[in-house]
């Protein structure tokens, strides 16, 4: 494929497509911020043999990685063979976890990703006290550090709100210190349990700019020693790149990965664009009629997100902000409503 074609068949800005798949919502935590409510009592989960055809199948519409949530994915029970099919269909496997799991009493588990990365939501105080858990902080270094020394590439994902947007230089280098390969600084959204028990912690305009600075200044500072990746673009970068949607903004869309990146998969099977509270009515349809090739919902789709799209670059267009792309397409698609957003006649 030419670099044109490839770039007119782009879905988005990730430069792999992504599948995000959340294969059970229970979690050992049940954080004050979690996007998806996850808990030691949650039930949902996906069965091996719901998800392997599935995953077959979205290879085929040209996925290339597999990176894991929940819910905590080192709890789910068939892990082990989920890693295995996903690797043998040459899909890369990553994983989110929050670090309880990480270490030589579960190596066999680790083996079967390509990478970790292991959530964090501020300094040891924080973090403690987001994650509800007195453990929680020195169990995540832990996990940074095993990973470390095994030679498994290891990030950090380090949630920031106002509380903890002050002590992103103090814990880079704790990061650096520990092996850690990278750390992304992905800001706080307000999704789920966040919106109730953590509302007041979101960052607002001039945090943004502040996070984004810090961002560049540690990526310097840090260049060749730890990778450094702000989960942030201004607005005339946005808008400068918009041909990265080109599949969906001109109709080209032949996969189902030049439609949509990241694909969402939630415990329950739905499928979603982009985030995992994204509105459900640009739902995809369920991961079972993937099986069956069924693919009407999401040709119904396509042109909801058209229209969202272009919303969205009509509504950047002339500001001057730091943006969370995803976040804020989800914001756009909540106000819009389905019905703003329907196909054109």
């Amino acid at each position: 494929m030419t670099a044109s074609a490839l770039l007119r068949s782009r879905s988005g800005y990730l430069p792999d497509r992504t599948i995000h798949l959340h294969p059970l919502a229970r979690c050992n935590l049940a954080c004050k911020h979690c996007y998806s409510t996850s808990n030691p009592k949650a039930s949902d989960l996906l069965a091996m043999h719901v998800l392997a055809p599935a995953l077959t199948q979205l290879r085929a519409e040209g996925y290339e990685v597999l990176s894991l949530s929940g819910g905590e994915p080192m709890l789910y029970p068939e892990l082990k063979a989920l890693t295995r099919l996903a690797r043998s269909l040459g899909l890369r496997v990553v994983a989110i976890t929050n670090g309880f799991r990480i270490n030589a009493d579960f190596g066999d588990l680790i083996e079967g990703f390509d990478g970790l990365a292991i959530s964090f939501d501020g300094l040891k105080e924080v973090h403690n006290r987001v994650r509800c858990n007195p453990r929680a902080f020195d169990m995540a270094l832990k996990g940074v550090a095993y990973l470390a020394q095994t030679k498994k590439p290891v990030a950090a994902a380090y949630t920031v709100s106002k509380e903890s947007l002050r002590d992103i230089p103090e814990f880079v280098e704790i990061a650096a210190g520990l092996g850690a390969r990278a750390v992304q600084l992905r800001p706080l959204v307000l999704a789920g349990r966040a919106t109730e028990d953590y509302a007041g912690h979101a960052l607002g305009k001039t945090d943004r700019h502040r996070l984004w600075l810090i961002g560049q200044a540690l990526a310097s500072a840090y260049e060749g020693e730890i990778a450094i990746h702000t989960d942030l673009a201004h607005a005339d970068d946005i808008l400068a790149n918009r041909d990265a949607f080109s599949g969906v903004l001109e109709g080209c869309a032949q996969r189902l990965s030049d439609l949509v990146n990241p694909l969402v998969i939630t415990p329950r099977g739905e499928m979603l664009p982009y985030t995992y509270d994204f509105p459900r009515a640009y739902a995809l349809g369920h991961i079972s009629d993937l099986a069956d090739r069924n693919l009407g919902t999401i040709r119904e789709v396509a042109p909801k997100l058209r229209r969202l799209l272009q919303a969205i670059f009509e509504d950047i267009e002339g500001q001057d902000d730091f943006i969370d792309w995803f976040a804020y397409a989800r914001d756009v698609g909540c106000a819009a409503g389905p019905l703003d957003v329907s196909p054109a006649h």
